[in-house]
């Protein structure tokens, strides 16, 4: 579609004024095929981690667009990844030497495939002692069907990628041999020849030294609001009880469900915690595909047979970042809900890759929601569904009415992120908006993927997508948004603007001519929200200037049982510049009493949390505070549209904004 374009743009040029065309451009020079490079052969020791290094391939009139590598001989291993310029793999625990061949193709920014590149990796033989063997853990699928629930009669044995694995001794004591799994769940080990020990395979996946690293570990933390303890509670590990002597052959675990083909309970859990680090594996993977070294800050998941029923959600604010997932068998369970927990950890990305200024809050299929709300969720899930590739997003759980469609008590929500919502209309509302978290993941989604559709024909890949998200997103002087986001991509990738606006404005938002601020942005979500409670997105003042009146409402929510205050129309947002002198902010609202205004004010460039007026509550806010020659902006709210129940009746009210 580019190159058809292209074309009709130069017709149109060369057709003008009536008068003799210019001169026929000269074509374009061919395309010179790129050059790889395998890197230089290896020796290594059996059972030691490998990093192929393909990253002095180059192509001489372009860019390396995609790495391909195979294995062609030695003892079959799994890459960590067949398409990233440096994959890894464990060496095989061999008892002789051998030797591992592998081939590596690229291709260039124009589709030409250089001729392929080998290189060779000797692999020294274990010593005696050595300890050898595979994990694997049981996963239970979903079941046919829309909203089929999870199906325990189908038990999965699949792989235990990246997790430790340690020999303790028969009589007890501290480990004497310590692994970690490969892509196959393989595992090799030395450790006392003929000593008698017993596996205990940990939930955790460590990898420290030279970039890349990780420290993802999952436990069972106290319920909330408990702090965190110090030291934390222990890893959560699973081991067989068998003992045998070291050197008598492979030892092989299977990590059981705990599950029967019923769906009760018969014994511990035990595999829940490896279901989970899978998919935080697979997260890494898709990473790294963009950024091989990547060091990922600590994260805990919170996982036990006790938690809560609840939305998996990420937290921040705490002695570590944490995710906690529910786990009560009699209404909700996360453990083999892969997008939930990618989801979450897409949380965890957005966060310390990126920028998250999402508040938070509740939030469904059909919401208008606050802009940051709405790409901060639709992010999460477009991000899950890209690391699983696979565009249904399935969240198990029971339901005692056994709604049709679902196998017993045993349902699942399910939507598709490739479905884009209609432009007006649609179930429960859905329908396209930047305030949309459906509109948002699907834009995403179709961004990434390479399947074309209804005003999709884009298909960049996520690392493009990555390079916005941790430089220009992470630094934009607006809230993050679609319009930051989009604005930066349509920069970046400049041959691809038209067919991304194709895509954007299909969910009524204006891409041409698209911004971080949403200046030409006339579009709302009419009728559910008033225009004066949603454009302008930013509206900007002047100090000393006259008053700024701004709508907030309840349209969208908050509701009786939703106070979150996170929808569209309940927060507003204001632009001004700083003159260098301490300035006074001021801000009331018509609401009835009790009432309480509330404002947020943050540093554009760089973009900073910079002063608050929020306690203790008050009718009328009053901030002094310095100021630069630079701009800032104000996030200022009614509680009465949110922040407690106590503190106003919802509706639709004026805020008034001074700043002298």
């Amino acid at each position: 579609m580019t190159l058809v374009a292209s074309l009709a743009v130069l017709s149109a040029c060369s057709s003008g004024g009536g008068g003799s065309p210019g001169p026929t451009p000269p074509p374009p020079p061919p395309n010179v095929p790129p050059v790889a490079s395998a890197g230089p052969n290896q020796t290594v020791d059996a059972a030691t981690v490998v990093t192929l290094n393909g990253s002095g391939s180059n192509d001489p009139d372009g860019s390396i667009a995609s790495y391909a590598w195979t294995q062609t001989a030695g003892s079959a291993v799994t890459l960590s990844s067949g398409t990233v310029a440096q994959p890894t793999f464990t060496a095989p625990g061999v008892a002789t030497a051998t030797t591992l061949t592998f081939s590596l193709t690229v291709t260039d920014n124009r589709g030409a495939t250089s001729p392929a590149a080998t290189v060779s990796i000797n692999v020294n033989p274990l010593p005696a002692g050595s300890l050898t063997g595979r994990i694997t853990f049981v996963r239970i699928p979903f079941g046919a069907g829309t909203f089929a629930g999870l199906n325990y009669g189908s038990p999965q044995s699949q792989p235990a990628r990246g997790i430790t694995v340690r020999a303790l001794p028969a009589g007890g004591g501290a480990a004497i041999g310590t692994a970690v799994t490969d892509a196959n769940g393989d595992y090799a080990m030395t450790v006392t020849a003929n000593a008698s020990v017993t596996i205990e395979v940990a939930a955790e996946m460590v990898r420290s030294g030279a970039l890349p690293n990780w420290n993802f570990t999952v436990r069972d933390l106290p319920a909330s609001p408990t702090p965190i303890p110090t030291p934390l509670p222990a890893i959560l590990a699973y081991t067989d009880g068998q003992t045998f002597n070291a050197g008598t052959g492979a030892h092989n675990v299977v990590i059981p469900s705990g599950f029967n083909a019923s769906g009760a309970v018969i014994g511990t859990r035990a595999s829940a915690p490896f279901a989970i680090l899978d998919t935080l594996y697979q997260g890494v993977t898709l990473v790294r595909s963009a950024a091989p070294n990547t060091n990922f800050p600590e994260l805990v998941v919170d996982w036990g047979p006790n938690n809560i029923p609840e939305d998996g959600t990420f937290f921040t604010a705490s002695t570590v970042q944490h995710i906690v997932l529910t786990a009560d068998v009699t209404a909700d369970t996360d453990e083999f809900d892969q997008h939930v927990i990618a989801h979450e950890f897409g949380h965890y990305i957005e966060y310390n890759f990126s920028r998250a200024d999402n508040i938070g809050g509740s939030h469904g299929v059909g919401d208008k929601l606050d802009p940051r709300v709405a790409f901060g969720e639709g992010f999460g899930y477009a991000f899950g569904a890209m690391v699983l590739n696979d565009p249904v997003t399935r969240d198990s759980y029971v339901d005692d009415t056994s709604p049709a469609g679902c196998s017993g008590i045993q349902c699942s929500s399910t939507f598709n992120v490739e479905s884009n919502p209609p432009a007006s209309g649609g179930t429960n509302g859905n329908f396209g908006c930047w305030c949309s978290e459906s509109s948002v993941w699907s834009i995403l989604w179709d961004i990434y993927d390479q399947v074309p559709d209804i005003n999709d024909a884009v298909s960049l890949g996520f690392i493009p997508m990555w390079n916005i998200l941790s430089n220009e997103q992470r630094n934009t002087p607006a809230f993050t948004t679609i319009f930051s986001f989009i604005s930066a991509l349509k920069t970046a990738n400049n041959s691809s603007a038209t067919l991304i606006d194709t895509l954007v404005s299909a969910q009524n938002i204006n891409s041409a001519g698209i911004n971080a601020f949403a200046t030409n942005e006339n579009n709302f979500p009419s009728p559910e929200v008033p225009q004066l409670a949603a454009l302008p997105i930013y509206t900007t003042a002047t100090v000393g200037g006259a008053a700024t009146i701004l709508r907030t409402s309840n349209d969208a929510g908050p509701t009786v049982t939703d106070r979150s205050g996170n929808k569209l129309g309940n927060h507003r947002f204001i632009r001004f510049m700083g003159n260098g002198n301490n300035v006074t902010i001021t801000a009331n609202s018509t609401s009835t009493l009790p009432h309480d205004v509330d404002f947020v004010v943050y540093r554009s460039v760089p973009f900073a949390f910079y002063r608050s007026a929020t306690d203790p509550p008050a009718a009328t806010e009053v901030l002094t505070m310095p100021t630069a020659n630079a701009e800032y902006l104000i996030d200022v709210y009614d509680c009465a549209n949110g922040c407690d129940p106590s503190e106003g009746t919802p509706g639709d009210y004026d805020l008034t904004v001074t700043i002298q």
